[in-house]
């Protein structure tokens, strides 16, 4: 235990002598725990913790629905254990209700109760306590190692050099190429995210949510008989239109990236046999009322609006989208043109852009807008634009819907707040890769540094001959921070092959990945340059600065 102590103490006064060593040593240590535990902990609750159960990729959720009226339907306990016994192709099948909600009236207004549990993240932290102490110990053992092999004659010897192990690559050359390879992938990656999310923040996305705000009202436990709650809903369009204020005002069953009915199947309007094997195309549904397009800042190209007079007793009709124009009937003209929808031969009289309406990152889909009055939907999202401010519109709106059904549940925000939580996933995925660019950055200058600081060390004598013997300037730089050089481009050479491997990786995460992207790959090799001559600036000076007389005098 002495014998340790005295080490200890050793190494501490060794550390103070060597400021620059420290501050690099600490640095790196600091970045790399770090990393360990944010890598670690995203790895820990996305891959190897997925689900609390065996064998989660061959769980499946089973929902019962009608296709012809696209309501989801309900069911019951001993429909369950019908479906169970039935069962031929799971191994087995359960029942849950996963999401526990009460409505619970607050004053004047009817409110969401909703309860989750959370837990720590101890066991991530402890992995990467017991991480980086292995890591110590595994690194520190090798040059311990090296060290009790060295012959102390040749130790002694004052300022003997090896050239021949000078030439060659040892495993510390190893490790600082393969940590500047990790830190140009993370480099790479950054910027593929930085990029993405540029690109996302201008995508078109067939409609605008700036300014624009939401009303959403839930009417599936009110009992409205007949058609009395497509009156009701007409009726509080034109409340909302009416509020002072308003510009223009419009109702949908669910905005974009909210929900709504998908992969509704499409009939040509000769067909018989309505089996799924005979729809020709299974859009996106929604249900809208005259004036939603306006509201919702998406362009009508050709045709005409929905009406109020497109009611039940009239002929079905629908507005659809270029891509469900393009599909159906390539470049004959949609207006006019028929189909089969819900049980309805539906006639399409408007066609709008593309845009998005499940995820960002999903490619074109052929969507239709159906009437208000001729689709029952208990739920209503009402677009507003106004002039007013943002608090006064949300108790306006709250007072106005409240007005005509006080028993209903409605909640009222911006729609780049609904918008928020929908591309939060890529925006948290473009912020995470972007701090790990800005580690893998700085850890990439501390291992050049380090190395081009140690070799100029070690070699300082070596150099002072060099200049003592007239050697030229571009050579004592060569002999100096050479190696890391020459370890920077081979290492950032395979950073930027691994970010171009990763390419698929990063389509799944981040809008429009492409790490091929000329302009990624110049910044990388740009970013990666001037990190090398960053580093490197402060080991070449001092080699510059060498005085052979002063060293021959220290000799």
């Amino acid at each position: 235990m002495h014998d340790l102590l005295l080490d200890i103490r050793y190494a501490l006064r060794v550390l103070w002598k060597s400021p620059a060593f420290t501050l690099v040593a600490l640095v790196t240590l600091m970045l790399g725990i770090g990393a360990n535990v944010l890598v670690f902990g995203v790895v820990n609750a996305v891959l190897l913790h997925p689900l609390e159960v065996s064998a989660p990729q061959n769980l499946y959720q089973l929902r019962i629905g009608s296709w012809t009226s696209g309501k989801a339907l309900t069911t019951s306990y001993p429909a369950f254990g019908d479906i169970q016994q039935r069962n031929t192709t799971f191994s087995d099948i359960g029942g849950f209700d996963g999401y526990c909600q009460a409505r619970l009236r607050w004053g004047d207004a009817v409110r969401n109760v909703s309860g989750y549990a959370v837990t720590s993240n101890y066991f991530d932290l402890l992995a990467a306590l017991i991480l980086t102490l292995v890591s110590a110990l595994l690194f520190g053992m090798i040059p311990a190692r090296q060290v009790s092999q060295s012959s102390p004659l040749q130790a002694m010897k004052s300022g003997s050099v090896d050239s021949t192990r000078l030439r060659r690559f040892t495993l510390r050359d190893l490790l600082l190429g393969a940590q500047i390879a990790i830190c140009t992938l993370l480099v790479t990656a950054s910027l593929v995210a930085v990029r993405g999310m540029v690109r996302m923040l201008h995508a078109p996305l067939g409609f605008h949510p700036e300014g624009a705000m939401l009303a959403n009202i839930d009417l599936s436990e009110i009992e409205q008989p007949g058609d009395a709650l497509l009156v009701k809903k007409k009726a509080m369009l034109e409340a909302v239109r009416r509020i002072p204020g308003v510009t223009t005002a419009g109702e949908v069953n669910s905005v974009p990236f909210t929900g709504g009915l998908r992969g509704v199947p499409v009939f040509p309007p000769e067909t018989t046999d309505f089996n799924l094997n005979n729809s020709v195309l299974a859009p996106y549904v929604f249900t809208m009322s005259p004036g939603y397009l306006k509201a919702a800042g998406t362009r009508l190209l050709t045709g005409r609006d929905v009406s109020w007079h497109d009611i039940k007793t009239t002929p079905y009709v629908a507005i659809v989208n270029q891509t469900f124009a393009r599909k159906m009937w390539g470049e004959t003209p949609a207006i006019g043109q028929r189909f089969i929808l819900m049980d309805h031969l539906t006639e399409v009289v408007g066609v709008t852009e593309d845009g998005k309406y499940y995820e960002i990152m999903e490619p074109q889909q052929p969507v239709v807008f159906l009437p208000l009055l001729q689709t029952e939907n208990a739920v209503a999202v009402f677009v507003v634009r106004t002039t007013r401010a943002q608090n006064e519109m949300v108790t306006a709106l709250e007072r106005t819907l409240s007005a005509i059904e006080p028993n209903a549940l409605i909640t009222v925000q911006t729609w780049p707040g609904a918008m928020a939580r929908v591309l939060f996933p890529a925006r948290a995925a473009s912020v995470g890769l972007g701090v790990m660019g800005l580690l893998a950055a700085m850890l990439a200058v501390t291992g050049i540094f380090g190395m081009a600081a140690y070799n100029v060390s070690r070699r300082i004598k070596e150099l002072g001959i060099r200049v003592a013997l007239g050697a030229r300037t571009k050579h004592v730089m060569s002999a100096a921070v050479g190696r890391p050089i020459v370890l920077l481009g081979l290492g950032s050479l395979a950073g930027l092959l691994l970010g171009v491997f990763a390419s698929r990786l990063l389509e799944h995460v981040v809008y429009q990945a492409n790490p091929r992207d000329p302009v990624v790959v110049v910044s990388a090799v740009l970013t990666m340059a001037l990190l090398g001559i960053a580093a490197s600036a402060i080991p070449s000076l001092r080699a510059l600065a060498v005085d052979p007389s002063k060293l021959l005098r220290e000799e």
